[in-house]
Protein backbone atom coordinates (compact mmCIF):
# COMPACT_ATOMS: atom_id res chain seq x y z
CA UNK A 1 0.00 0.00 0.00
CA UNK A 2 2.82 2.42 0.93
CA UNK A 3 4.09 1.99 -2.99
CA UNK A 4 0.95 2.83 -4.49
CA UNK A 5 0.22 5.50 -1.99
CA UNK A 6 3.98 7.02 -3.45
CA UNK A 7 2.83 6.22 -6.65
CA UNK A 8 -0.23 8.37 -6.19
CA UNK A 9 1.05 10.92 -4.43
CA UNK A 10 2.90 11.99 -7.99
CA UNK A 11 -0.76 12.86 -9.43
CA UNK A 12 -1.88 12.18 -13.24
CA UNK A 13 -3.99 9.20 -11.86
CA UNK A 14 -7.07 8.10 -13.27
CA UNK A 15 -9.70 5.84 -11.82
CA UNK A 16 -11.60 3.30 -13.95
CA UNK A 17 -14.46 1.77 -12.35
CA UNK A 18 -16.62 -0.99 -12.27
CA UNK A 19 -19.95 -2.42 -10.82
CA UNK A 20 -17.86 -3.48 -7.48
CA UNK A 21 -17.27 0.39 -6.56
CA UNK A 22 -21.25 0.59 -6.01
CA UNK A 23 -21.71 -2.66 -4.29
CA UNK A 24 -21.35 -1.22 -0.81
CA UNK A 25 -23.87 1.36 -1.41
CA UNK A 26 -25.98 -1.57 -1.62
CA UNK A 27 -26.36 -2.01 -5.46
CA UNK A 28 -25.80 -5.14 -6.48
CA UNK A 29 -23.09 -6.57 -9.09
CA UNK A 30 -24.23 -8.17 -12.38
CA UNK A 31 -22.45 -10.84 -12.54
CA UNK A 32 -21.41 -11.26 -8.69
CA UNK A 33 -23.26 -13.40 -6.30
CA UNK A 34 -26.68 -12.92 -6.45
CA UNK A 35 -26.04 -10.36 -8.79
CA UNK A 36 -28.85 -8.86 -11.44
CA UNK A 37 -28.18 -11.18 -14.23
CA UNK A 38 -29.25 -14.56 -12.00
CA UNK A 39 -32.73 -13.05 -11.44
CA UNK A 40 -32.75 -10.84 -15.23
CA UNK A 41 -31.66 -12.43 -18.26
CA UNK A 42 -29.31 -9.53 -19.64
CA UNK A 43 -29.93 -11.03 -23.78
CA UNK A 44 -33.24 -10.01 -22.85
CA UNK A 45 -33.55 -6.95 -20.22
CA UNK A 46 -30.05 -4.95 -21.88
CA UNK A 47 -30.23 -5.09 -25.46
CA UNK A 48 -31.94 -2.35 -27.19
CA UNK A 49 -34.08 -5.54 -29.07
CA UNK A 50 -34.94 -7.16 -25.41
CA UNK A 51 -35.88 -4.08 -24.10
CA UNK A 52 -38.24 -3.06 -27.61
CA UNK A 53 -39.82 -6.27 -27.31
CA UNK A 54 -40.63 -6.39 -23.55
CA UNK A 55 -41.87 -2.65 -24.01
CA UNK A 56 -44.64 -3.94 -26.56
CA UNK A 57 -44.95 -7.62 -25.29
CA UNK A 58 -44.67 -7.80 -21.77
CA UNK A 59 -44.54 -4.11 -20.06
CA UNK A 60 -45.31 -5.47 -16.84
CA UNK A 61 -41.80 -7.88 -16.86
CA UNK A 62 -39.84 -4.58 -18.03
CA UNK A 63 -41.54 -2.16 -15.53
CA UNK A 64 -40.79 -4.91 -12.37
CA UNK A 65 -36.66 -5.10 -13.57
CA UNK A 66 -37.56 -0.96 -14.13
CA UNK A 67 -38.67 -0.50 -10.47
CA UNK A 68 -36.35 -2.60 -9.00
CA UNK A 69 -33.64 -1.40 -10.56
CA UNK A 70 -34.67 2.35 -10.14
CA UNK A 71 -35.57 1.27 -6.34
CA UNK A 72 -32.09 0.52 -5.32
CA UNK A 73 -30.67 3.57 -6.73
CA UNK A 74 -32.99 6.26 -4.78
CA UNK A 75 -32.53 4.77 -1.95
CA UNK A 76 -28.77 3.98 -2.01
CA UNK A 77 -26.13 6.77 -1.53
CA UNK A 78 -22.52 7.00 -2.42
CA UNK A 79 -20.19 5.61 -0.16
CA UNK A 80 -16.74 5.99 1.39
CA UNK A 81 -14.76 4.97 -1.66
CA UNK A 82 -17.00 7.36 -3.84
CA UNK A 83 -16.10 10.19 -1.48
CA UNK A 84 -12.27 9.36 -1.01
CA UNK A 85 -12.52 9.24 -5.11
CA UNK A 86 -13.48 12.90 -5.23
CA UNK A 87 -11.43 13.85 -2.43
CA UNK A 88 -8.42 12.78 -3.78
CA UNK A 89 -9.05 14.44 -6.98
CA UNK A 90 -9.79 17.94 -5.11
CA UNK A 91 -6.29 17.55 -3.70
CA UNK A 92 -5.04 17.22 -7.05
CA UNK A 93 -4.62 13.45 -7.53
CA UNK A 94 -6.37 12.06 -9.54
CA UNK A 95 -7.33 13.70 -13.00
CA UNK A 96 -10.57 11.79 -14.26
CA UNK A 97 -12.66 9.08 -13.94
CA UNK A 98 -14.00 6.55 -16.08
CA UNK A 99 -16.84 4.80 -15.00
CA UNK A 100 -18.89 1.90 -16.11
CA UNK A 101 -21.54 2.83 -13.65
CA UNK A 102 -24.97 3.83 -14.18
CA UNK A 103 -25.68 5.05 -10.84
CA UNK A 104 -24.55 8.64 -10.57
CA UNK A 105 -22.25 8.08 -7.69
CA UNK A 106 -19.76 10.07 -8.60
CA UNK A 107 -21.27 13.42 -9.47
CA UNK A 108 -23.37 13.31 -6.08
CA UNK A 109 -20.01 12.29 -4.12
CA UNK A 110 -18.54 15.78 -5.83
CA UNK A 111 -16.31 14.72 -8.50
CA UNK A 112 -15.90 16.87 -11.19
CA UNK A 113 -14.02 15.31 -13.77
CA UNK A 114 -16.11 12.31 -14.95
CA UNK A 115 -16.55 10.08 -18.09
CA UNK A 116 -19.69 7.97 -18.08
CA UNK A 117 -19.02 5.00 -20.78
CA UNK A 118 -22.12 3.46 -20.14
CA UNK A 119 -24.59 6.40 -19.33
CA UNK A 120 -26.52 7.68 -16.92
CA UNK A 121 -29.66 6.34 -15.35
CA UNK A 122 -31.07 9.77 -14.91
CA UNK A 123 -30.67 11.01 -18.14
CA UNK A 124 -32.68 11.02 -21.01
CA UNK A 125 -31.64 11.16 -24.41
CA UNK A 126 -32.67 12.07 -28.39
CA UNK A 127 -31.53 9.48 -30.49
CA UNK A 128 -31.84 11.55 -33.14
CA UNK A 129 -30.19 14.82 -32.53
CA UNK A 130 -27.91 14.08 -29.14
CA UNK A 131 -30.11 16.55 -27.01
CA UNK A 132 -29.95 15.14 -23.62
CA UNK A 133 -31.22 16.13 -20.55
CA UNK A 134 -31.58 15.08 -16.72
CA UNK A 135 -33.98 14.51 -14.43
CA UNK A 136 -33.82 15.26 -10.88
CA UNK A 137 -34.46 11.81 -8.56
CA UNK A 138 -37.65 13.05 -7.57
CA UNK A 139 -39.03 13.42 -10.77
CA UNK A 140 -37.59 9.32 -11.16
CA UNK A 141 -38.84 8.77 -7.67
CA UNK A 142 -42.78 9.95 -8.69
CA UNK A 143 -42.30 7.77 -12.20
CA UNK A 144 -41.43 4.25 -10.11
CA UNK A 145 -44.20 4.96 -7.71
CA UNK A 146 -46.69 5.55 -10.15
CA UNK A 147 -45.52 2.61 -12.44
CA UNK A 148 -46.01 0.48 -8.99
CA UNK A 149 -49.06 1.30 -8.55
CA UNK A 150 -50.21 0.31 -12.75
CA UNK A 151 -51.12 -3.18 -13.48
CA UNK A 152 -52.67 -2.28 -17.05
CA UNK A 153 -50.36 -2.83 -19.74
CA UNK A 154 -52.02 -0.29 -21.98
CA UNK A 155 -51.15 2.08 -18.56
CA UNK A 156 -47.79 1.09 -18.00
CA UNK A 157 -46.89 1.81 -21.65
CA UNK A 158 -48.61 5.42 -21.62
CA UNK A 159 -46.90 6.17 -18.10
CA UNK A 160 -43.11 5.71 -19.63
CA UNK A 161 -43.87 7.21 -23.27
CA UNK A 162 -45.37 10.10 -21.30
CA UNK A 163 -42.07 9.94 -18.53
CA UNK A 164 -40.01 9.80 -21.38
CA UNK A 165 -41.14 12.66 -23.54
CA UNK A 166 -39.99 14.27 -26.83
CA UNK A 167 -37.05 16.31 -27.50
CA UNK A 168 -37.36 19.64 -27.06
CA UNK A 169 -34.88 20.39 -30.28
CA UNK A 170 -36.69 17.77 -32.92
CA UNK A 171 -39.56 16.42 -31.41
CA UNK A 172 -38.15 12.78 -31.61
CA UNK A 173 -38.90 10.58 -28.57
CA UNK A 174 -36.69 10.50 -26.18
CA UNK A 175 -34.83 7.22 -24.71
CA UNK A 176 -32.89 6.02 -21.95
CA UNK A 177 -29.49 7.49 -21.32
CA UNK A 178 -28.20 3.95 -20.54
CA UNK A 179 -25.79 2.27 -22.63
CA UNK A 180 -27.51 -1.21 -23.83
CA UNK A 181 -25.57 -3.85 -25.03
CA UNK A 182 -25.60 -3.92 -28.73
CA UNK A 183 -25.49 -0.32 -28.36
CA UNK A 184 -22.01 2.00 -29.54
CA UNK A 185 -20.24 4.08 -26.34
CA UNK A 186 -20.82 7.31 -26.42
CA UNK A 187 -18.35 9.27 -28.73
CA UNK A 188 -17.73 12.52 -26.39
CA UNK A 189 -17.38 10.27 -23.38
CA UNK A 190 -14.89 7.79 -25.02
CA UNK A 191 -12.50 10.83 -26.17
CA UNK A 192 -13.33 12.05 -22.80
CA UNK A 193 -11.51 8.71 -21.57
CA UNK A 194 -8.68 8.79 -23.97
CA UNK A 195 -7.93 12.12 -22.41
CA UNK A 196 -7.45 10.96 -19.42
CA UNK A 197 -5.60 8.52 -20.00
CA UNK A 198 -2.95 9.75 -22.90
CA UNK A 199 -1.81 11.67 -19.77
CA UNK A 200 -2.13 9.17 -16.97
CA UNK A 201 0.67 7.77 -14.75
CA UNK A 202 -1.22 5.28 -12.75
CA UNK A 203 -4.87 3.71 -13.78
CA UNK A 204 -6.47 2.51 -10.56
CA UNK A 205 -9.24 -0.67 -11.86
CA UNK A 206 -11.81 -0.42 -8.70
CA UNK A 207 -14.75 -3.33 -8.46
CA UNK A 208 -14.80 -4.44 -12.27
CA UNK A 209 -14.09 -7.61 -13.85
CA UNK A 210 -12.16 -6.66 -17.08
CA UNK A 211 -14.42 -8.25 -19.01
CA UNK A 212 -17.04 -6.24 -20.71
CA UNK A 213 -15.45 -4.84 -24.12
CA UNK A 214 -14.70 -2.15 -25.27
CA UNK A 215 -14.85 -0.30 -22.11
CA UNK A 216 -12.00 -2.79 -20.32
CA UNK A 217 -9.85 -2.28 -23.07
CA UNK A 218 -8.97 1.40 -21.71
CA UNK A 219 -6.29 -0.08 -18.58
CA UNK A 220 -4.77 -1.90 -21.67
CA UNK A 221 -4.30 1.07 -23.47
CA UNK A 222 -3.10 3.06 -20.66
CA UNK A 223 -1.07 0.04 -20.14
CA UNK A 224 1.39 0.26 -23.91
CA UNK A 225 1.27 4.56 -22.92
CA UNK A 226 3.63 3.55 -19.58
CA UNK A 227 0.76 3.99 -17.01
CA UNK A 228 0.93 1.34 -13.86
CA UNK A 229 -2.03 -0.66 -13.32
CA UNK A 230 -3.46 -0.86 -9.81
CA UNK A 231 -6.41 -3.47 -9.61
CA UNK A 232 -8.66 -3.33 -6.67
CA UNK A 233 -11.14 -6.34 -6.24
CA UNK A 234 -12.08 -8.93 -3.66
CA UNK A 235 -12.87 -11.38 -7.10
CA UNK A 236 -10.71 -12.52 -9.62
CA UNK A 237 -10.36 -9.67 -12.12
CA UNK A 238 -8.97 -10.57 -16.06
CA UNK A 239 -7.33 -7.29 -15.76
CA UNK A 240 -4.97 -8.59 -12.96
CA UNK A 241 -2.36 -9.56 -15.98
CA UNK A 242 -1.21 -6.28 -16.83
CA UNK A 243 -1.64 -5.05 -12.59
CA UNK A 244 1.51 -4.02 -11.35
CA UNK A 245 -0.03 -4.37 -8.16
CA UNK A 246 -3.13 -6.01 -7.15
CA UNK A 247 -5.45 -5.44 -3.90
CA UNK A 248 -7.74 -7.77 -2.95
CA UNK A 249 -9.94 -6.03 -0.62
CA UNK A 250 -13.17 -3.88 -1.21
CA UNK A 251 -13.04 -0.51 -2.71
CA UNK A 252 -13.98 1.03 0.94
CA UNK A 253 -11.25 -0.98 2.55
CA UNK A 254 -8.45 -0.01 0.12
CA UNK A 255 -9.11 3.59 0.05
CA UNK A 256 -9.51 4.12 4.11
CA UNK A 257 -5.87 2.32 3.78
CA UNK A 258 -4.75 4.48 1.38
CA UNK A 259 -5.41 7.71 2.88
CA UNK A 260 -3.20 7.01 5.78
CA UNK A 261 -1.10 6.59 3.89
CA UNK A 262 -0.98 9.50 1.79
Amino acid sequence: MKEVAELIKNGAVVAFCGAGLSAESGIPTFRGKAGLWEKYDPNLYVTASGIQSLFLNQPAKLKNFIVECYELMLDAKPNEAHLALSELERKGYITGIITQNIDDFHFQAGSKNVAQVHGNAYTLECPSCGFSIKKEKAQWRALINKLKDTDSDKKIIATMLKFLGKCRMCNHRLESGIVLFEQSLPAAEVQKSYAYLDKAKVVLCIGTSGVVYPAASFPLYAKEKGAAIVTVNPQWSSLEAVSDFICRKSAVDFFKNLLLNL
